[in-house]
């Protein structure tokens, strides 16, 4: 399946809070996320639509699923030569 398809379909838009993904795909809490997203120390980009303090951030899920795959196929690669 397509990651980017998922995604869309998961979230219903083609961008997401930061505070919605950053547990489950980075790990970390919204308020380290938040604190990542200021400083560009995150995998992906992150963006507000305004600048605001009180404005979301959000990431582009076509450019969470492209983090996603990258990550995907270094784990392939990875796995494939250990196990041949």
């Amino acid at each position: 399946m397509n990651i980017q398809f998922a995604l869309l379909a998961r979230f219903n838009s083609p961008t997401v809070q930061l505070r919605e993904i950053s547990q489950e795909f980075f790990g970390i809490s919204p308020k380290t996320a938040q604190q990542k997203a200021k400083t560009a120390q995150l995998p992906v980009p992150a963006f507000k639509l305004i600048e605001s303090e009180r404005s979301p951030t959000l990431v582009n899920v076509s450019d969470l699923a492209e983090w996603i795959e990258k990550r995907s196929k270094e784990a392939r690669t990875e796995w494939q030569q250990v196990n041949g």
